[in-house]
């Protein structure tokens, strides 16, 4: 971990999600979720222990934070855009149309330290 790395805790991320007022769930989508206006997902899948003196005191976990839409740059995602870019944290967002569900996968990567 670098200095200039900004990173926030697993509970600031779900506080974070949890502002949006939007359906949030810790765990990839499910076909029957796809018909909601906006929902959000978000999963881990990297652990990458911090280690300092031959001990772990951390881990710098990886999550995917998944947005599914009924249109392209829904207010909501902006919003989250706009609250993470406040905290320094600034990750690429890619986008995906979902023709035969009519919408768009919006989703990134974010690292947060969690004790593990």
């Amino acid at each position: 971990m670098t200095e200039d790395e900004v990173l926030i805790s697993k509970e600031e991320l779900v506080e974070l999600l949890e502002e949006l007022k939007v359906p949030l769930s810790e765990s990839t989508p499910k076909d029957d979720e796809m018909e909601k206006e906006i929902r959000i997902h978000f999963w881990d899948y990297i652990w990458d222990d911090i280690v300092a003196s031959g001990k772990v005191y951390n881990t710098k976990v990886t999550y995917q934070i998944s947005i599914v839409a009924d249109k392209p740059r829904h207010p909501k995602l902006l919003e989250l855009k706009k609250k993470l870019n406040e905290k320094g944290l600034f990750p690429i967002i890619q986008h995906e149309r979902l023709t035969e569900k009519r919408r768009v996968h919006s989703f990134f990567s974010l690292e947060v330290l969690e004790n593990v």
